[in-house]
């Protein structure tokens, strides 16, 4: 049995990544991520975890099992790209506007700020990808299998964890290293507020969310003539080149490593995502920290005269 479930949760993790550079994977959860992150300045590792939140809400439940999931998704592929895409046009006006969908409903009457946070969106977003991910549930369920057939759910259950943490391992990996070289803090990711006018009203917009909503709209609209098109599942050649080489080259690398115990591997995958979600709580602690007692001047106060 061990047998079976070591031989599984390496290559369920490798698949992950590879199915990433999927045609029907690559096309929406790229762009959305990016887009999401260009209007998350400071927590991106927070924003990066909800984005797999949403992801795993849909993936996990196909891993385990859930094949009338995938059925569904397969069946109203037009239909969801449609939705998608209209999604994406919506969100990339929102940015326009310097506004985002919150989390909690007391917050819709408090003025938003250009940079605020927007969790809900990139969890609908997390959501969307997922949906729009599910044509890799054959390769996930492959991966799976051999898990399952041991009769023991939480080994399916770590595979299946493995193979979704894959998908998104790359983009955890740029948003860890955003973090620890404080990359917010540089102009391109400050950017600044631009000004212009429209419907006779002076309007303001800050320039990562003028870059959000360029990506968006541009992936919403590819989204919207895909769907319509009915070929989703287009990909140009040099993307398929880039898929087939990671193929070849994960497939190598398992080969290398599969003597390695895959209780290793599970720990190491584990424990690497525990320590995310250490550093998203830290770093939304300081920033509570912050708001409740605000930095003051830099400027030192003058000495009083007695």
């Amino acid at each position: 049995m061990e047998l079976i479930f070591s031989a599984s949760i390496l290559a369920a993790f490798l698949a992950g990544m590879v199915a990433l550079f999927a045609p029907c994977c690559i096309t929406v959860l790229l762009p959305a991520y990016l887009a999401s992150a260009f209007r998350e300045k400071r927590n991106i590792i927070r924003m990066t975890l909800v984005f797999f939140s949403g992801i795993a809400v849909i993936l996990i439940p196909i891993g385990l099992g859930a094949a009338w999931l995938a059925q569904i998704f397969q069946d109203f592929h037009k239909e969801m790209y449609l939705i998608g895409g209209m999604f994406m046009i919506f969100l990339a006006v929102f940015s326009l506007l310097g506004k985002s969908i919150t989390m909690l409903p007391v917050l819709k009457n408090i003025k938003p700020k250009l940079n605020s946070a927007h969790p809900k969106s990139v969890f609908l977003l997390g959501i969307l990808s997922g949906g729009a991910t599910s044509c890799c549930a054959p390769v996930l369920a492959g991966a799976v299998t051999l898990a399952v057939i041991s009769g023991v759910f939480w080994k399916a259950l770590v595979v299946t964890f493995a193979y979704v943490f894959g998908m998104v391992f790359p983009l955890f990996l740029a948003a860890y290293f955003y973090d620890k070289f404080k990359l917010e803090k540089s102009k391109l990711i400050q950017g600044k507020v631009i000004e212009f006018k429209f419907g006779g009203k002076t309007r303001f917009v800050h320039s990562t969310n003028l870059l959000a909503a360029a990506v968006f709209l541009l992936i919403g609209v590819t989204m919207v003539v895909l769907g319509f098109s009915g070929n989703a599942y287009w990909a140009p050649e040099f993307q398929v080149a880039v898929g087939k080489f990671l193929n070849k080259t994960t497939a190598s690398f398992f080969e290398l490593v599969k003597g390695t115990p895959e209780i290793l591997w599970a720990a190491l995958i584990l424990g690497f995502f525990a320590y995310l979600v250490y550093l998203a709580l830290r770093r939304s602690k300081e920033d509570a920290s912050r708001e409740i007692n605000p930095v003051e001047s830099k400027t030192p106060a003058k000495p009083s005269c007695h």
